[in-house]
């Protein structure tokens, strides 16, 4: 068959078909050459960094240590990257510290009404911008 009679039936461009005839694919995919090891990934590199600044602060905010590794560090990493990889070592961290998982899920709940205070509010607001009263953190119970 020709190229035009080949294109007519496939729906495809001339030149499409002109192209799939002219290199023909291989019979195998191309496999990788470890694929007995897991891919390389660039969270792997900074995790000790990571782990350290959860074990001075458990509540850090996955935005906070992004922004910190790249001002700080250099490092082009994606935030969904790090906010996955917090989901993993947090509870791992917690556990090192001896917080139970219901203390960890319970610490960022933990607020206090104080009359007439600033607002010191962790949802990237700035102080006094809160419409209500102040707010400070309760100290955890141990």
């Amino acid at each position: 068959m020709s190229l035009r009679e080949i294109a007519k039936e496939t729906g495809l461009n001339r030149r499409t078909v002109g192209k799939y005839l002219k290199y023909p694919a291989s019979v195998t995919p191309p496999k990788r050459e470890t694929a007995d090891q897991r891919p390389r990934r660039v969270v792997d590199e900074v995790a000790p960094r990571i782990d350290a600044m959860l074990r001075s602060e458990i509540l850090l905010k996955g935005r906070v240590i992004h922004e910190h590794l790249a001002q700080e560090y250099g490092v082009a990493i994606n935030y969904q990257r790090v906010k996955l990889y917090l989901r993993e070592a947090r509870p791992r961290i917690a556990e090192e510290l001896g917080i139970s998982p219901g203390e960890l899920a319970g610490l960022h709940r933990r607020f206090e009404v104080v009359p007439g205070a600033q607002a010191q509010v962790d949802w990237g607001m700035r102080a006094g911008s809160w419409p209500m009263s102040g707010f400070r953190r309760s100290t955890p119970s141990t």
